[in-house]
């Protein structure tokens, strides 16, 4: 097994302690069972900064380095954190059928999807396929269109073809589509465009654009990474991946970060397109998520500690796990301890608040709907609650998907999020609709960096937990509720 042990550093105000805290790691590290190596090593030249180290060894050998360590320092499973767009949990339960897909009866016509939007044939559409094997359990397969709009897959009479979701790479919705026989068309409806603000922006009480709002605020997003794409800026502290920093490698891995950041600071500059929330923050991102896995909680860390010392006021983080991980609670509390406020996604299974959403140090945000801002046959406008309760106030409803709990602390629009994705197959300045709490998660935190920008008491605190208490105390300041009970809402809608 991979795990990973760190140094401490939150509640370590004095240089001597933090010192003392790296020389327990390094003890520690001399003490190594035959059988543990170490895969990679995290080690900043700073001396007062985090070192972190991930091992290859046995439970055994890691509950006994555990129990033979100082208090200084932390050891656990290497914890994968996963995105928390909506449609991300069908990628993490993928089972690949490509071998048994192959096996179909030699001459049998393949299943094909041909995709349009526009009039014409859509390239690079993701095509996920639902399939029911002859025991009954349900697996998935995925293909993307060629030039000619269309996905195809392998027939066999073993599978039973169920459903697909078609989703677009930028510039229609995403929609589920029935399968009809050998030969399924979807038609795509286009993205309303040519306007600065949508209904996320008028929910939030947004009703003007304003290049400037958020001028003098610091937002770190570590995720996927950022861009390319014109009408975004920032500073790229680079990639945190598996204990190794690469500062050049910090270009989006996905799709998810760059939606994520533009969410926020998105700036169309004289385009008439969406803007972000809070177009004037200072933009720091890092990228934590290889291509196609789940973040490490060490990278995590890391790329905390690195935001957070660049001054950072606020950090999206729009990823989680089940499972809590002390290495992110300390990178977590020691951020906060610098004036840096984590706000993050619930997560999006429609049970309990995921890690580190959950943590006391952070600020939870579960993901909103409205009533009439989706085509009523794309993915973003069947995300309505089947229970009556989670229906609101003035049409917004709680997310189907979005997680709940009594840590929520605010609740924001996370369904059919309208932000700008990585310029890729000759599309020069794309935008594409997403739905999950890590929508919801950069919205409230543009409305609260919007506000901390006004706020000169804010303005003038020193860097240190007064300063992270008081921006989470002026994000539940401005939230009004839409009818739900808190464990859905919490506080309720950051409204600027």
């Amino acid at each position: 097994m991979q795990f990973v042990m760190s140094n401490r550093r939150a509640g370590k105000f004095q240089d001597a302690e933090k010192t003392a805290s790296r020389a327990a790691l390094a003890e520690a590290l001399t003490v190594l069972p035959a059988t543990a190596h170490i895969r990679s090593e995290s080690r900043p030249a700073d001396d007062l900064a985090r070192r972190s180290v991930i091992l290859e060894g046995t439970p055994a050998e890691m509950l006994a380095l555990d129990a033979a360590t100082s208090s200084d320092v932390i050891v656990e499973p290497l914890i994968l954190h996963q995105r928390e767009g909506a449609l991300s949990m069908f990628n993490h339960a993928r089972v690949p059928l490509a071998g048994l897909m192959r096996a179909a009866p030699a001459g049998a016509a393949p299943l094909e999807f041909h995709v349009r939007g526009g009039g014409a044939p859509l390239a690079q559409a993701t095509v996920i396929l639902f399939l029911r094997r002859l025991d009954g359990e349900v697996m998935r397969e995925e293909s993307l269109t060629g030039a000619d709009g269309i996905a195809a897959f392998p027939s066999n009479p073993a599978f039973q073809p169920l459903a697909a979701i078609v989703k677009p790479y930028a510039g229609f919705w995403a929609r589920w589509a029935q399968v009809s026989g050998q030969k399924t068309t979807v038609v795509c409806s286009k993205l309303p465009g040519n306007r600065r603000l949508d209904w996320w922006h008028h929910a939030s009480g947004i009703s003007s654009f304003a290049p400037d709002a958020g001028a003098g605020i610091r937002v770190g997003v570590i995720d996927t990474g950022l861009g390319p794409h014109p009408h975004l800026q920032g500073t790229d502290h680079g990639a945190f991946i598996l204990g190794i920093h690469d500062p050049d490698g910090g270009a989006d891995a996905d799709v998810h970060g760059t939606h994520v950041a533009g969410t926020i600071a998105g700036r169309p500059g004289e385009v008439l397109a969406h803007g972000g929330i809070a177009p004037g923050v200072e933009l720091h991102t890092a990228r934590v998520f290889p291509p196609g896995e789940g973040a490490a909680n060490i990278d995590i860390a890391d790329a905390i500690d690195s935001l957070s010392r660049a001054g950072a006021d606020l950090i999206n983080l729009s990823l989680g796990a089940p499972v809590k991980s002390e290495v992110v609670q300390d990178a977590v509390q020691d951020a906060a301890e610098r004036g840096t406020l984590c706000l993050c996604a619930a997560a999006n299974s429609f049970e309990f608040v995921h890690f580190p959403a959950a943590l006391p140090e952070t600020a939870a945000v579960s993901a909103a709907g409205k009533l009439g801002t989706a085509p009523e046959d794309s993915v973003s406008g069947g995300q309505l609650p089947d229970q009556p309760e989670l229906f609101g106030l003035d049409g917004f409803y709680f997310a189907r998907f979005s997680c709940f709990g009594p840590e929520i602390d605010a609740i924001a629009p996370g369904v059919g999020i309208i932000a700008p994705v990585p310029a890729r197959h000759g599309l020069a300045v794309p935008y594409a609709a997403l739905d999950g709490t890590s929508m919801a998660t950069p919205v409230a935190c543009g409305v609260l960096a919007r506000m901390l920008a006004e706020d000169a008491s804010y303005l003038a605190m020193p860097r240190n937990i007064f300063r992270s208490d008081l921006a989470r105390h002026r994000l539940r300041e401005i939230c009004r509720t839409i009818g739900l009970a808190a464990i859905y809402e919490g506080h309720g809608m950051p409204r600027s």
